[in-house]
């Protein structure tokens, strides 16, 4: 008879443990609400009498393919049927499409610009001591170098130009366009190896704006599913396999699916401004990258230079205080052990992205509010904690809707990066300190 080893048989536990963990996951993310289920009315510009369409003419750049995208669009709306011919003269519940891509602009331009690294150099030093043994002692050293990095900043602009007249051809049931605008910054060789193709994000746009077309005649209230994000929070012993999301985020994407706007809005915004404390099982680990942080923001050398006494080593969070405080005095862990326990734990970039979704979420809302002035801030800081082309698409398509935003103006600098800078709008919850 065959017996595993005892470490076998706990891996082989702990995998069936994840195993049905996991399963648990999944049922529950499918019963998880994190959405928003919002009915929006008609609009003014609704045609009630027509049920059929024929597009007749569709001119323009890359007219071919976005004229298939309308005709795929069309095919997913229950009202309405697109007709292979052109409509009896005598159908009154028949429209004649005619459409034009007015506006196809598509600029990448290329700078180069001046960055600094901040890099930790180990030195080994020999060294004499009273016993007359050399012994090899580390020295460590900040070096400064200035280096080139291509910055690619896209800017996409597409207007569609929709026109409908009746089947006898003597009355225009609808006239108008819709634009659309991208504009994103692509930094670093890696970031501009990854950036799309310009024809597919168009063609995105595109299919964005026949939407809202479609949308803008349609005659019935239309309900909207508007996703909300759940923010990350992964059960430690699980490696990563099990996340739930951010509990306080999850919850209060339950009040906004139960249009509970209020609870949401605090709940949100207490992610955004609540103490920072870390879980037990949280760890700050000393690297090189973590040292180069710290020298960028600007901590004293007085203090920075203790701290290279553990270099490469972590810390769970029972030992990072008594550690620091054997480092350094009493008065700089009062002013900076919460800059040092920032930069050196491991979860930062967990921490932006629950930033990055509470500022998402409370956008969305906003937005529902008609509060755009408070959406467009908060889209603009998801998109400055975490840069993604959902959240700056979500800025752009307010501007548009707003009516004064014109991607292609370099008088004017306007872009979702720029607004990440600005200081948050009256209404915010928390103003800056003048």
């Amino acid at each position: 008879m065959r017996f595993l080893h005892n470490s076998t048989k706990t891996y082989y536990f702990r995998f069936s443990l994840i195993a049905s963990l996991l399963v648990v996951f999944l049922l529950f993310s499918g019963c998880a609400v994190n959405q928003i289920f919002y009915q929006t009315p008609p609009s003014d510009k609704a045609l009630t009498d027509i049920n059929y369409i024929y597009v007749d003419k569709f001119k323009g750049e890359q007219s071919i393919l976005f004229s298939k995208i309308l005709t795929h669009v069309i095919s997913q709306q229950p009202l309405l049927k697109s007709l292979a011919v052109f409509p009896e003269k005598e159908n009154p519940n028949a429209g004649v499409l005619s459409v034009e891509v007015s506006r196809y602009e598509v600029h990448d331009t290329e700078t180069i610009e001046q960055q600094t690294h901040i890099a930790l150099i180990e030195h080994k030093v020999l060294q004499d001591n009273p016993a007359g043994l050399n012994t090899i002692k580390s020295v460590f050293e900040f070096v400064e170098k200035s280096y080139p990095e291509r910055l690619i900043n896209r800017t996409l602009d597409l207007e569609i130009s929709f026109k409908i007249i009746s089947a006898p051809g003597d009355k225009i049931l609808y006239l108008n366009p819709e634009n659309a605008s991208l504009k994103q910054s692509y930094r670093g060789e890696e970031n501009i190896l990854l950036i799309p193709d310009a024809l597919d994000e168009m063609a995105r746009l595109a299919q964005l704006l026949m939407q809202k077309f479609l949308d803008r005649i349609n005659p019935e209230p239309q309900e909207r599913i508007f996703a909300l994000e759940k923010g990350s929070s992964p059960v430690p012993w699980t490696f990563g396999i099990l996340d739930f999301g951010h509990p306080r985020i999850v919850r209060s994407n339950h009040f906004a699916s139960g249009m509970r706007y209020d609870l949401a809005l605090k709940g949100w915004n207490y992610v955004l401004f609540e103490p920072r404390t870390y879980p037990e099982s949280t760890r700050f680990f000393f690297t090189n990258q973590v040292f180069s942080r710290l020298k960028r923001a600007g901590l004293p050398h007085t203090t920075l230079q203790p701290l290279l006494e553990v270099h490469e080593k972590s810390f769970d969070q029972d030992e990072i205080n008594i550690i620091l405080l054997g480092l350094i005095p009493n008065q700089d862990f009062k002013r900076y052990a919460q800059i040092i326990k920032s930069h050196a734990r491991v979860t930062q970039n967990i921490d932006r992205l629950n930033l990055a979704t509470s500022h998402y979420n409370l956008g969305v809302v906003y937005q529902l509010r008609s509060e755009l002035g408070l959406a467009e801030y908060h889209f603009a800081q998801a998109n400055a904690y975490n840069p993604h082309a959902k959240y700056s698409q979500a800025w752009t398509d307010l501007q548009h809707l707003k009516g004064d935003y014109n991607p292609l103006d370099e008088l004017m600098d306007r872009s979702v990066e720029s607004a990440g800078k600005l200081n948050p709008p009256d209404g915010a919850l928390l103003q800056p300190k003048n």
